[in-house]
């Protein structure tokens, strides 16, 4: 890691503790913490990354998807949340550490995968701790071009069992998920891996209390 992109990578930390001190912007508010929950999983989520067009869903503030522009600044990172003050704190850092080919954007995955500019446009989609994984494979694998691929970061269980029938309604191949123990601790995670083989049908996504409704 390049000293500049370390300088980032604290300066992105500092800015955050700050504005949670008058903003709820994540739960987890001391260094150590952030370092061990959210720092550890953006590296880990590097090498399962492919093509340039990234989008994480349900973005909070921040994790994965900033520290993966910090990280892949060669990327297009599209940060997307439902809640305004998140974005907004995104947005004016964008700005403040001049990042270009990065997008804060406020929206729901479920509205803007009906959208041209977003539907099937990402060779990754990330959502990270964000719902169950039947719910998060409706909203996300509509985002994913046929040949990316949808991560679901999850915590010790994989989920795979949930969403086995709504996968291939989807447009989605075969999942697989790697277990593993974030390092220097005793946290398990599950990266979920989902490739996309074709388009999805066009009623997918559902409006969202339909899909939390009835699981496909």
């Amino acid at each position: 890691m390049s000293p500049e992109t370390l300088e980032r990578i604290q300066f992105f930390i500092i800015r955050l503790l700050e504005k949670n001190k008058v903003m709820n912007l994540t739960a987890i508010t001391e260094e150590e913490e952030i370092a061990n929950s959210h720092l550890l999983d953006s590296f880990l989520l590097l090498p399962y990354l492919q093509g340039r067009k990234f989008i994480d869903v349900g973005t909070g503030a921040g994790f994965p998807g900033f520290l993966v522009k910090l990280l892949r600044p060669d990327l297009e990172v599209v940060l997307l949340d439902s809640t305004q003050k998140r974005i907004t704190f995104l947005s004016d850092l964008i700005a403040e550490m001049g990042l270009e080919r990065v997008w804060a954007v406020h929206g729901r995955a479920e509205e803007l995968a009906h959208q041209a500019d977003y539907r099937e446009q990402f060779d990754t989609v990330v959502a990270r701790a964000v719902s169950s994984l039947d719910v998060l494979v409706e909203l996300c694998l509509p985002l994913v071009k046929p040949g990316g691929r949808f991560l679901a970061m999850k915590g010790k269980e994989d989920e795979l069992d949930l969403a086995a029938k709504a996968i291939p309604l989807l447009g989605g191949g075969q999942a697989s998920a790697d277990h593993y123990l974030l390092p220097g601790t005793e946290i398990q995670r599950a990266m979920v891996i989902v490739p996309k083989l074709k388009s999805t049908k066009q009623r997918y996504p559902r409006p969202f209390a339909a899909i939390k409704k009835s699981p496909l």
